[in-house]
C-alpha cells in the first residue's frame, strides 16, 4: 500500500461532521468548560455533564433530551459544543474537563486508545445504515478491481474500514491498494480525477458524487448498510467521573434512549426539537437521515450483551483486525477494557421510560 500526502485544510460543510481550525477547535473546548462553569455557579446549581463531539444528526438525541427536560427529570444538565478534533477532545475527557464525547467505535478504539485510558463506553446512539460509504469509477464492478489502483479517503473514513474489511473479505488486503490521503470534504472535487478509481464519502456528498460527476457510470461501490454495525457510534465518558456517579451517567443513558423512543414515535416532533441545534429546517435534517439509524435501549442491551453475546464485542474484534492492518492501532483491544455493559441492564427498572 502506498500512502500519497496531499496538504489538505478543513471546510465546512452540512452532513457527518464539520471540520474547524486547530485554532477553532481549542475554542470549542475552552467554550464547552465556560458553558459548565456558568451551569455550576448558578444559585440552583445542578450537576452537569459537558459534552464535546462531532458536527453529526446521529448525535441529536442529546439536543432533544436536554430541550425536552429528560435530563432535568433526572437532576442534572447537558452542555455541548460540535468539534470533531481527537487530538484535543480526548486530553479534555481524560483529564475531566469535559465528561463525553460521540463518535464512531472504530474511532474511539484507534491509536493513542489503550485498556488504561480514563474513558469508558457506557452507550450507543446511532448506527450507519447508508450514510457512509464509496463512490467508484465506472469500470469498478467489485472491491477486488480496485487492486493496483487508487483509492482516496481519510485512513480512519468508515468508507476506508469498509474497503479494508471487504477485501480482507475477498482474501486480499489493503496494501494491494495505492490509497491517497484526503479531506472527505475534498472527496467530489478529487473524484474528478481520472487516475482515482475509487473516493470514501458520506452522505450528502456520498449521492451528490454520483449525481454530479463527470464520470458517467460511476455508482456506489460499498454502503454502510451492507455491513451493518460496523460504523456504530457510541457515547464515551470520563471513567473516573463515571464511577463516582454512576446513577447520574444511567440518566444520561435514559434521557437519550427516551429521545429516541420519540424519534421512532413522533419524528416530527424529534425533528422539530433536534434540526435548530445544526442549523438545518426539520426537512433537510429528514432528508439527510435516510442513512442513519437511531439506537433504541433494545438495541443497546443486544450491543451491549445483557442478554447474551455482546454484538459490540464482535465489531470491536472486527475493527481491531482491520485497523492494525491500517496501523492505526499498535494492538488489538479489549472488548471489556473499555466498556461497561453492567449499566445497560435493567437501566429503566423503576423510572419512566
Amino acid at each position: 500500500m502506498t500512502m500519497q500526502h496531499h496538504d489538505v485544510v478543513p471546510t465546512t460543510v452540512g452532513g457527518r461532521t464539520r471540520g474547524v481550525s486547530r485554532a477553532g477547535i481549542g475554542m470549542a473546548v475552552a467554550a464547552a468548560l465556560t458553558l459548565g462553569m456558568g451551569a455550576v455557579q448558578t444559585a440552583d446549581a445542578k450537576e452537569t455533564i459537558r459534552c464535546v463531539f462531532p458536527f453529526w444528526f446521529g448525535f441529536a438525541p442529546t439536543f432533544v433530551a436536554q430541550d425536552l427536560g429528560y435530563f432535568e427529570e433526572e437532576g442534572f444538565e447537558v452542555t455541548v459544543v460540535f468539534d470533531n478534533d481527537r487530538a484535543n477532545v480526548y486530553p479534555a475527557l481524560e483529564s475531566n474537563d469535559i465528561q463525553c464525547t460521540q463518535r464512531t467505535i472504530g474511532e474511539h478504539i484507534a491509536r493513542p486508545l489503550t485498556p488504561d485510558t480514563n474513558t469508558v463506553v457506557i452507550g450507543l446512539t446511532d448506527i450507519s445504515v447508508g450514510a457512509d460509504g464509496v463512490v467508484a469509477a465506472p469500470d469498478i464492478d467489485s472491491v477486488t478491481d480496485l487492486i493496483g489502483k487508487t483509492f482516496a479517503g481519510e485512513i480512519n473514513h468508515p468508507g476506508t474500514l469498509m474497503t479494508a474489511h471487504a477485501l480482507q473479505q475477498a482474501g486480499h488486503s489493503f496494501d494491494e491498494v495505492d490509497v491517497r490521503l484526503i479531506q472527505t470534504d475534498d472527496s467530489p472535487a478529487v473524484f474528478e480525477d481520472p487516475d482515482v478509481a475509487a473516493v470514501a464519502s458520506w452522505e450528502p456528498m456520498l449521492s451528490e458524487i454520483v449525481r454530479n460527476t463527470s464520470r458517467q457510470g460511476s455508482k456506489i461501490l460499498l454502503s454502510s448498510k451492507d455491513f451493518r454495525g460496523l460504523i456504530t457510534d457510541v457515547i464515551i465518558v470520563n471513567k473516573e467521573d463515571y464511577e463516582a456517579k454512576r446513577e447520574m451517567y444511567a440518566g444520561f443513558m435514559r434521557g437519550i434512549y427516551r429521545a429516541v423512543d420519540l424519534y421512532n414515535k413522533d419524528p416530527e416532533k424529534f425533528l422539530e426539537v433536534a434540526a435548530p441545534h445544526f442549523d438545518v429546517t426539520p426537512d433537510e435534517m429528514k432528508a439527510d437521515l435516510g442513512g442513519v439509524y437511531y439506537t433504541s435501549y433494545e438495541d443497546a442491551q443486544e450491543y451491549f450483551g445483557t442478554g447474551g453475546p455482546a454484538k459490540l464485542e464482535d465489531i470491536i474484534n472486527q475493527l481491531n483486525d482491520i485497523q492494525v492492518s491500517l496501523d492505526l492501532m499498535d494492538a488489538p483491544i479489549n472488548y471489556a477494557a473499555i466498556s461497561d455493559p453492567t449499566l445497560t441492564k435493567g437501566l429503566f427498572d423503576g423510572y419512566e421510560r
